[in-house]
């Protein structure tokens, strides 16, 4: 089974049913709020469901927090012999506040904390085996890991593995020095239209790819939500329609289409393959409401494909 070092972002979701916008002194009683893995948890997940073995690697606080994340995720078979605990570290909890009638969400994060985690041939003996390395560009918000992160891309560089990247939009708040560093390392970098200029420190549109590949992407897999994806390479570019579903909650969706692209381009399919499935992945997600093990599952994502008249390889 090919496998993926899945680096960082190992986050807890409260999730908290509203009417957005929240107001002082405008009270709500809320139903139906519980806690969920989130983050980086959500391209674990489904990435496993699909079929996809996964590494995760990372900071796990030393609290009933990072307690309930390593519960869940065993129980999802994703691998944490690269999750570290610290002593006295805190798990990041994110509040995600989701209003239901209007499909619109706000993310309140208490970010992890703790001691740096070191780089140890034990974790470089794990990140060489893997078949492709992902990670987010929200990691360069997380103090825990540094180290970690470089020493992973280290070793996919010298390994030839490759790097799969989604910046996403925390990356507007960062020093450009520190984002270009990250992205500079990495083969296929994944963001939506409106994050493009985040990771291109301000540019938009074809003068943007044109400086994403100067730092030596392969591939930009932009994410253009119901209506699909484009996949663009400096000499083509694949437009990927996406599949029309009824959208109950947007919440972990990119997450979910991450995973299906990364599984795809592991099993050898090509661009518009792996495409496919992220959409059909994005696509099932949005079906459902929340993150974590509220991921479809791969039976969901088979029915969004076959509803559709898609046929890819081993799913239908």
């Amino acid at each position: 089974m090919n496998h993926v070092v899945a680096v960082g972002d190992l986050v807890v979701d409260m999730v908290m049913p509203v009417r957005l916008p929240v107001l002082p002194f405008q009270h709500q009683e809320t139903h139906g709020a519980y806690l969920e893995a989130g983050g980086g948890c959500n391209f674990n997940i489904m990435a496993r469901r699909l079929g996809l073995g996964v590494l995760a690697v990372g900071a796990i606080g030393a609290d009933i927090f990072g307690d309930e994340l390593r519960r869940i995720l065993t129980g999802e078979g994703v691998d944490l012999r690269g999750a570290v605990t610290l002593p006295g570290s805190q798990t990041c909890v994110v509040y995600d506040l989701i209003d239901h009638t209007t499909h619109e969400h706000v993310f309140i994060g208490s970010l992890a904390a703790g001691d740096p985690v070191a780089y140890t041939p034990e974790l470089d003996g794990l990140a060489q085996t893997g078949d492709a390395v992902f990670l987010q560009g929200y990691n360069l918000h997380e103090v825990q890991l540094p180290a970690l992160i470089d020493g992973v891309l280290a070793r996919a560089r010298e390994s030839r593995i490759p790097v799969f990247c989604d910046s996403g939009p925390t990356i507007r708040n960062m020093d450009f020095a520190r984002v270009e560093a990250l992205l500079s390392r990495c083969d296929v970098l994944m963001m939506t239209e409106e994050e493009v200029p985040f990771a291109a420190n301000g540019r938009a549109g074809e003068d943007a790819y044109a400086f994403l590949f100067g730092l030596g992407a392969a591939a930009l897999v932009v994410k253009q939500g119901a209506a699909g994806c484009t996949v663009i390479q400096p000499e083509t570019r694949v437009a990927v329609p996406g599949f029309p579903v009824k959208v109950v909650d947007t919440v972990g969706a990119g997450d979910c289409f991450n995973a299906g692209l990364v599984y795809g381009r592991t099993q050898g399919w090509d661009w518009r393959e792996a495409a496919q499935l992220a959409n059909a992945c994005g696509a099932a997600a949005v079906r459902k409401v929340g993150s974590g093990r509220n991921a479809p599952t791969r039976a969901e994502v088979e029915a969004v494909l076959r509803d559709n008249g898609v046929s890819l390889p081993g799913f239908g």
